[in-house]
């Protein structure tokens, strides 16, 4: 691809708005400077993705405590079980 730089510094005298594509390209070529941008938000998981992941959590939640529950109520039985012997 072969960039005219007078015409583009032409087009840009009167008026153009590049793209932000072109205005990569007219950067790199020394015309135009491309401002910096910041966009804090665009690595934010979207609304179903929260979804999923409040999902994931609460099942996550409830295998632990399922797994925890037997291994509390088992000491209590032993201990029934020796007080009748």
């Amino acid at each position: 691809m072969k960039l005219d730089g007078d015409r583009a510094r032409y087009w840009l005298g009167v008026g153009a708005q590049p793209t932000d594509r072109v205005l990569r390209f007219l950067d790199a070529a020394g015309i135009k400077e491309r401002p910096a941008r910041n966009n804090p938000n665009k690595a934010a998981p979207g609304e179903k993705a929260k979804e999923r992941a409040e999902e994931r959590a609460a099942k996550a939640a409830a295998a632990a405590e399922a797994a925890a529950a037997p291994a509390e109520e088992a000491p209590a039985a032993d201990e029934a079980g020796a007080a009748d012997a």
